[in-house]
């Protein structure tokens, strides 16, 4: 390319967004690159990957396998619904793991086909109120960061009992949910 001349794409890029911006990121040397579009409900599979424990607690990994036929997106935390038999909810209260949690940080993760991205879910699994019990789910629903619809998980996976709350004062289902990673931490 002459030097001083532009090609008319940037050129016209220039033109739209007022001249200066794009033509000095241009000169700068920036390169135009594509980035993939976040995942959809349907483009994405539910996984459970396994559950581990120790001193009262649990850590339940689960995942998103892009089945969609293009690369895709996914940041952020996941949520997580505990189901009875029916259907119906069961008391679930939410929250993010603190940050790092399992050494995943919250960052963009890119799916390409057929890849997963995991996350973990942690709760109580043992309580000190005697004779007390938590609900067991008979499923959950799971639905990645930045949808509406998620996915119901039956069997092994989708039965978990959490506990919580202080001494005199039981709270059934509270779990800590990390972000999404692009690697299997367990």
């Amino acid at each position: 390319m002459a030097e001083g001349r532009i090609p008319r794409a940037i050129a016209a890029l220039a033109v739209l967004c007022g001249g200066t911006l794009a033509l000095t990121a241009f000169q700068a040397g920036a390169q135009l690159r594509t980035v993939a579009a976040t995942c959809t409900a349907g483009e994405l599979r539910v996984v459970y990957v396994n559950t581990t424990g120790a001193a009262g607690s649990r850590d339940a990994e689960y995942g998103f396998t892009n089945t969609g036929t293009a690369s895709c997106t996914l940041r952020g935390y996941p949520t997580v619904q505990m189901l009875t038999s029916s259907g119906a909810k069961l008391s679930t209260t939410l929250s993010h793991a603190a940050a790092g949690a399992m050494g995943i940080p919250l960052k963009t993760v890119p799916l390409a086909h057929r890849a997963a991205a995991y996350f973990d879910v942690h709760y109580a699994s043992q309580t000190g109120f005697g004779t007390l019990k938590c609900p067991t789910s008979a499923a959950l629903r799971l639905t990645a960061p930045g949808q509406m619809a998620g996915t119901v998980l039956h069997g092994a996976g989708g039965e978990i009992q959490p506990y919580g709350g202080s001494i005199p004062h039981l709270h059934c289902g509270i779990v800590a949910v990390t972000p999404i990673t692009g690697k299997r931490f367990q």
